[in-house]
């Protein structure tokens, strides 16, 4: 019904909520605010599919790691891990970037795996909590002070893997799962 009315007035209108429905429904564009400042800003699919901030990624349910193009195309975290992925466009070596996933392609393993998987890491548990059929699995924030990392498995897998908070487990990603973007820029705050 507000769609409605705000699409007959023909004013603009600037809603605050962190009600992912809301954004849905009712947004034609998204500011992201984080620690009082203008993390992004963009039309609504943009931003929810491909978040570049903490804050973003988080509402939006997917996986964020914040680095740098190395010389082999990879990104290259602060802690020296690597990720591989497709890059949406040309990113030169040495420009920061992210990289992009949604839980839903990550695997949980109580040992480090081998494999085809080129994306590996070792992470402690900081949270489990159960949805529905899945359970979400969230490490402690990354170095550099990027949101820990998510995997979404069954419950019948967590219970296999006794996934629990303090646990040590390893979480792999295949490199076609990983979207690597360009950083985000810097806007000023108001």
């Amino acid at each position: 019904m507000l769609r409605s009315v705000v699409a007959r007035s023909g004013c603009a209108v600037v809603l605050t909520t962190h009600d992912l429905l809301d954004v849905f429904t009712l947004a034609d564009r998204v500011l992201v605010l984080e620690s009082g400042t203008i993390a992004e800003i963009g039309p609504v699919a943009d931003v929810l599919t491909a978040p570049r901030s903490r804050f973003g990624a988080r509402i939006a349910g997917v996986n964020l790691v914040n680095g740098t193009i190395g010389p082999d195309g990879s990104l290259r975290t602060q802690s020296g891990a690597h990720w591989y992925g497709t890059p949406v466009q040309d990113l030169p070596t040495g420009h920061e970037a992210i990289a992009v996933f949604p839980p839903t392609a990550v695997a949980v393993y109580p040992e480090p795996p081998h494999g085809s998987p080129r994306n590996i890491v070792g992470l402690t548990v900081a949270e489990v909590d159960t949805r529905g059929p899945t359970v979400l699995v969230r490490g402690h924030d990354q170095p550099g002070g990027a949101p820990g990392l998510a995997a979404c498995i069954t419950v019948d897998a967590a219970t296999e893997l006794r996934v629990a908070p303090g646990s040590r487990v390893w979480f792999s990603v295949k490199a076609q799962e990983v979207a690597l973007h360009p950083a985000p820029h810097q806007h000023a705050s108001s």
